[in-house]
């Protein structure tokens, strides 16, 4: 082989190794922690299996007026979408235009933190053909009832330029943002939710392997409620039958009808000595 051929391959090799291990830019608006984790998201989808071509940001920290939502291309590292997201009206008991409590019950009408894998595409029925997707929490004790709750992305009317609305715990875009990121792709994308959730820093170091990065909390400030501990390292794939209810708009499981179909295989993983199921 001729020396510039040899020269080829190597620059092209260092090029794919350098572009699978690129960082995250800095990203104008998003706090240094958030993207630590959103980082750290990355990197835990891939060792989960995953290699997205784009990674999509809701930082439910920020007001539900700013742009707290971006849609980062992996390959590239450039933002294509940064938008107005809605949080559950659950997490917002104030109306105040502030998520500030999350859970993972079905019927809290809740915003679930954590990392998702954007599901299959669906149809909706409110009279628009814009394709929604539905989601699959990966994070046991912090979204992984996602499909229980019928939480999706979708579009909705309530969300627009500087100003979101309440959802029942979807994060919800405009319609034009959803067209947005349906041309953009998202049979190869993850989801990552920041809220202030204790625990939550801990579980995506331990999945990606990185050192945990925590907000700074003052000594009044009120204790968050603990999550399960999070361990990805024990799987065991299974085929079970799911009952997920639907709805176009996210609505509580009480005030829907539900329908079941089969799952594919997901992923068991042993969280503080219980066996939960990271769905993909």
């Amino acid at each position: 082989m001729k020396t510039g051929a040899r020269a080829l391959i190597f620059l092209t090799t260092l090029l794919t190794i350098t572009t699978a291990n690129a960082k995250i830019p800095k990203i104008d608006g998003m706090s240094r922690v958030t993207h630590a984790h959103a980082e750290q998201a990355l990197a835990c989808s891939k060792k989960l299996g995953r290699n997205p071509d784009l990674l999509i940001v809701a930082d439910m920290r920020l007001g539900s007026g700013d742009k707290r939502l971006w849609a980062i291309d992996t390959r590239t590292g450039k933002t294509i979408v940064n938008t107005e997201v809605a949080h559950g009206r659950g997490s917002d008991p104030g109306s105040k235009g502030r998520a500030q409590v999350f859970s993972n019950t079905p019927g809290s009408l809740m915003t679930s933190v954590g990392l998702y894998s954007i599901a299959e595409a669906y149809k909706g029925k409110d009279g628009h053909i814009t394709t929604r997707r539905r989601l699959d929490g990966l994070m046991p004790g912090f979204n992984d009832n996602a499909r229980e709750r019928a939480v999706v992305l979708h579009p909705a009317r309530y969300v627009r330029d500087g100003w979101a609305g309440h959802s029942e715990g979807c994060p919800a875009v405009s319609y034009a943002v959803m067209e947005q990121l349906n041309d953009r792709g998202l049979d190869n994308a993850v989801l990552w939710i920041e809220g202030d959730v204790e625990g939550l820093s801990e579980a995506v170091a331990t999945c990606s392997g990185t050192k945990i990065r925590k907000r700074f909390r003052w000594p009044w400030q009120k204790k968050l409620p603990v999550q399960p501990e999070w361990s990805p390292e024990s799987t065991e794939a299974f085929n079970p039958y799911f009952q997920v209810v639907y709805d176009n708009f996210c609505p509580s499981p009480e005030l829907t009808a539900s329908l079941s179909w089969w799952a594919g295989q997901p992923i068991y993983a042993e969280a503080a000595g219980q066996r939960w199921t990271l769905r993909f």
